[in-house]
């Protein structure tokens, strides 16, 4: 599913994000999601051997967008509007 990520090295960009277990839509995937500052991308908690200060981890909100509900992740740095 490609998601919306707001803030971070990832902001304004869609990414696949694969569902952690299986339920429907946008409820399946994972609550954070980390990145590493110069690109990557990983399960929050998984071990990339980069220091923790080394990434973002964006937490998934939910926003409405064209009338429905949509997932999008946001880092802990950005302070606009909920969009999806």
């Amino acid at each position: 599913m490609h998601v919306l990520f707001l803030g971070g090295p990832w902001h304004g960009e869609r990414h696949e994000v694969i569902p952690s277990r299986r339920a429907r839509g946008s409820e399946g995937l994972p609550q954070q999601y980390s990145v590493r500052e110069s690109l990557g991308g990983a399960l929050a908690g998984e071990g990339g051997g980069a220091p923790a200060g080394d990434r973002v981890i964006y937490t998934r909100r939910f926003a409405q967008g064209a009338g429905e509900r949509r997932a999008v992740y946001v880092a802990p740095d950005y302070r606009g509007p909920a969009r999806a």
